[in-house]
């Protein structure tokens, strides 16, 4: 277990990535064995999409509609402003507002006011002064009130061009100077105009003129129908514009998932060539040993019993192996499952007991309990029979192999140290870079693959200079739930 002998076993990368998997890296619920749905890019997009861009398309229409219709209400206040402006001037009515008492000046004031209120589409006309009493109106039943809480009128008197555009309820009026409107129910404007003194712009009163513009509401409501009809068809097209992008990356990422996938599908042939083929190393070895004795000659019963028990145990080994790595390579979908970690590592040690025997090597393993943890058995086996014959291989002339235990922050763990040669820092610094060994033959594919695999599963691989020299490998796995300190 040195820096020039890697493990090689068989990742999950040897099955093909799931839909899920292979779009979005998800992994399986831990412990449940469900597969979580698979993500479509499509689908979330279409759904995320229509939603902001229909709120932004109705946003920007309510907006739109609003300064239409104000711009269009205030530009047709205007030019009745300055109608009205200019009668008064012409006439000198204007004066009206200073000497209301003042008959004759009444009279051309009301011959003025009648040319006014006989504008297309106007419905009354009201005058007045500077405390807000009507001196003159349409209605002759308003002449001389004073109505009380008229913002619009108040703004008016400080020099303030207002209009406002109001619906009335049959029955029901917003204002009292409403009364006595002849249509009600209708869209009406009621726009309000400061009278000015031309000698110094003094505001001398106002003037009032309610309309009902029938054509200037068919304008607003046609222009009104073009903008949300406008907003309709940008949203739509704005949608299937973004969509069709979408969908089309969608496409290309799946194609490239699928390529990739082949890849990986290729690749892991070679990876379990190599873990299949580092597997069988050490029964072949003992096999091909007990065939070298067994031809020296046929030598004692007993003897010829042992080589022939070691060999048989050594074919069960590898074809167990086989087994299992065929398992894995052909499983779909490597699910963790709750297995006691201690059993796992005490049946590998069992395997490579005599291994280790031949090669001299003192085992010491830390008494413990049952420690549940959840990977993948027959990965995991893998990954510990390798670990553990790289161990005896960095220790050619015997050693000392130790096993402990670790539980912390929700993991559960399994450390083996070797006293062999221990990691230079160069092998420390390329330890889990694919391809990256020092071991005669070695494809150096070994710690990067279980570090990838035990990542999966949540954990943690660690790999340490040991003291006073040697090597450890740490593999921590989370506790199944229920299990958790």
């Amino acid at each position: 277990m040195t820096g020039t002998t890697l493990p090689d076993v068989v990742p999950p990368s040897a099955r093909p990535l799931g839909p899920a998997e292979g779009r979005t890296g998800e992994r399986t619920t831990e412990g449940s064995g469900l597969q979580p749905a698979p993500f479509s890019l499509r689908r979330r997009f279409a759904l995320a999409s229509l939603v902001v861009i229909t709120v932004i398309a109705i946003g920007l229409g309510w907006m739109l509609s609003r300064v239409l219709t104000e711009r269009m209400l205030q530009r047709e206040a205007e030019v009745t402003m300055h109608f009205v402006n200019n009668v008064l001037a012409t006439d000198g009515t204007w004066a009206f507002f200073r000497r209301p008492d003042d008959n004759l000046l009444r009279a051309e004031f009301l011959q003025s006011m009648r040319h006014i209120v006989t504008m297309r589409e106007s419905v009354r006309g009201n005058a007045y002064d500077t405390r807000g009493h009507v001196l003159w109106s349409t209605d002759e039943e308003l002449t001389g009130q004073v109505f009380d809480h008229n913002t619009e009128l108040a703004m008016a008197l400080q020099g303030e061009m207002v209009v406002e555009a109001d619906e009335t309820e049959p029955g029901q009026f917003s204002k009292a100077e409403h009364q006595g409107l002849v249509r009600r129910g209708a869209f009406f404007v009621e726009a309000y105009f400061p009278v000015r003194d031309p000698q110094n712009g003094a505001v001398l009163g106002v003037i009032e003129i309610y309309k009902i513009p029938e054509k200037l509401s068919s304008d607003i409501h046609q222009g009104l129908r073009q903008l949300w009809l406008a907003c309709f068809g940008g949203a739509v097209l704005l949608f299937a514009v973004l969509y069709w992008i979408v969908a089309r990356a969608d496409r290309l990422i799946t194609e490239q998932q699928h390529r990739l996938t082949d890849a990986q599908r290729t690749a892991s042939t070679v990876e379990l060539a190599s873990a299949v083929a580092h597997s069988l190393r050490n029964p072949l070895a003992s096999i091909r040993s007990a065939a070298e004795l067994l031809q020296e000659g046929p030598g004692r019963p007993e003897d010829v019993r042992e080589l022939s028990g070691d060999m048989i145990e050594s074919v069960d080994r590898a074809n167990r192996w086989i087994t299992e790595l065929v398992h894995v390579a052909q499983a779909p979908q490597l699910h963790p499952e709750s297995l006691d970690l201690v059993a796992l590592v005490q049946t590998c040690l069992q395997e490579m007991a005599s291994e280790l025997a031949r090669r001299g090597i003192r085992l010491s393993v830390e008494p413990s309990g049952a420690l549940p943890v959840l990977a993948h058995s027959a990965t995991l086996r893998q990954a510990l029979l390798s670990i553990i014959a790289n161990a005896a291989e960095a220790m050619p002339q015997g050693g000392r192999l130790e096993v402990g235990w670790s539980r912390s922050e929700g993991l559960t763990g399994v450390s083996l140290s070797d006293t062999g040669v221990g990691l230079s820092p160069e092998a420390q610094s390329r330890l889990f870079q694919p391809f990256a060994s020092n071991k005669v033959g070695g494809l150096g594919m070994g710690l990067a693959l279980v570090k990838r695999m035990v990542e999966q599963w949540r954990g943690e691989l660690l790999v340490t200079p040991a003291q006073p020299r040697g090597t450890r490998v740490d593999i921590r796995l989370p506790a199944p739930p229920g299990n958790v300190n």
